[in-house]
């Protein structure tokens, strides 16, 4: 995401020659946080956007103050961009979904790590409000700049192509198209009432916070139309 590949990359270059090292995964990770403040300083904070529930999770714990922010996708959105890539049933990979997030949620409690949960879609649809409850947990200022994705310093080297293109990392921008798809909102409608509950109590119950909901994401209420009549009619 930074513009160069790994061996050219001013973090990565460093990075290999770790990972190529006959030791542990645990000892990998411990020597590349320290290689990060070595280089950064102390007052950088190391971000791993990893997807899933590491064993060296348990060590960081121990040795710094790890914070994780457990993001979890609309399930429907999840199991029908990976239907259309592997052909499997849709139904499955609902089931899927409900089994890894239960087990990573499991993970991280029984290593007793602070996390938030945050939803993808909350995330990438209003990400000034999302950012700002993440910044707020995490203790950090929050920053309009952070609403560019653009503006990272990041380094990412695997995942999502959309990391190297400079135009998509403008702004943030949510892949709507499977709501007119027909299988997932059939599916999810008729036969997954119980996935529905879970999936709005991990990936919207931050918007849905009375607390947290500012009056701009009331788009269509009569507030809300009341307060466009009065400034623009």
């Amino acid at each position: 995401s930074c513009g160069k590949v790994g061996y050219d990359c001013d973090f990565w270059q460093n990075i290999i020659p770790i990972l190529e090292k006959n030791i542990t995964k645990t000892e990998k990770y411990l020597q590349i946080v320290d290689f990060f403040f070595k280089k950064y300083g102390s007052n950088k904070t190391l971000v791993d956007s990893s997807k899933n529930s590491y064993d060296y999770l348990k060590i960081l714990h121990e040795k710094f103050d790890l914070k994780v922010i457990f993001l979890t996708r609309d399930f429907r959105s999840w199991a029908y961009s990976r239907s259309i890539r592997t052909h499997k049933p849709f139904v499955w990979l609902a089931a899927r979904w409900f089994a890894e997030n239960i087990k990573l949620e499991h993970r991280l409690k029984k290593m007793n790590i602070d996390f938030l949960n945050v939803g993808y879609e909350e995330l990438a649809l209003f990400p000034d409000i999302t950012l700002t409850k993440i910044c707020e947990w995490a203790g950090i200022d929050f920053d309009d700049k952070m609403l560019n994705p653009a503006n990272s310093k990041s380094h990412i080297i695997a995942g999502n192509i959309v990391r190297a293109d400079k135009q998509k990392r403008s702004k943030i921008i949510y892949d709507a198209r499977w709501l007119t798809a027909f299988k997932p909102v059939f599916w999810a409608f008729f036969f997954m009432p119980f996935f529905n509950k879970f999936n709005k109590k991990r990936v919207y119950s931050n918007l849905l916070n009375k607390k947290l909901k500012p009056n701009s994401f009331v788009l269509f209420n009569s507030k809300r139309n009341n307060e466009f009549k009065t400034k623009f009619n």
